[in-house]
């Protein structure tokens, strides 16, 4: 695990099989105290302060990295406009099966594919049904990595580990 706060947002290269490669992005950032308005709709997020990186706005299914244990997860990065146009842009990830405490833990989150674009929703009600759809459709997707993540172990090639090895 990379554990460089100057370098909040960097490029992976997933090794496929028969020589593929799938190109991802990750954000290091430490998780801060939000609104908490992840936990009032039922999907509590840890909130993780980075920069303003060049990430499109959208729903991503990420691979999180806290204390050297790997998670999945969905991660939103945007304004959330269903809480009102004047927020800044956020990066909020709710792991799967976890319920620990983060607060002021550093974490990585590797965006593996993205799930949908950012959108404003009629109700609250409506984002809750969406974030559900949002899960299931991650947990699906998710099937075709796991075979980079047995064990535990990520099984990635940085580029910072290619220009160290060469």
């Amino acid at each position: 695990m990379m554990n460089n706060q100057d370098a909040p947002f960097e490029f992976d290269t997933i090794l496929l099989g028969e020589g593929k490669e799938v190109i991802t992005e990750s954000l290091f950032g430490r998780v801060v105290h939000g609104r908490k308005m992840g936990r009032q709709l039922g999907f509590p997020t840890a909130n993780v302060d980075a920069e303003d990186v060049l990430l499109a706005n959208g729903v991503y299914g990420v691979q999180v990295v806290v204390k050297e244990k790997q998670y999945r997860g969905v991660m939103n990065v945007g304004v959330k406009p269903t809480f009102g146009s004047t927020l800044k842009k956020t990066f909020e990830v709710h792991l799967l099966d976890f319920s620990d405490d983060l607060y002021g833990e550093f974490i990585e989150c590797q965006l593996l594919f993205k799930v949908r674009e950012e959108q404003k929703f009629a109700s609250i009600d409506l984002l809750k049904i969406q974030i559900t759809e949002d899960i299931h459709h991650a947990i699906e997707e998710f099937k075709q990595f796991e075979d980079f993540y047995k064990d535990g172990e990520r099984k990635t090639l940085r580029k910072k580990q290619i220009s160290e090895s060469a």
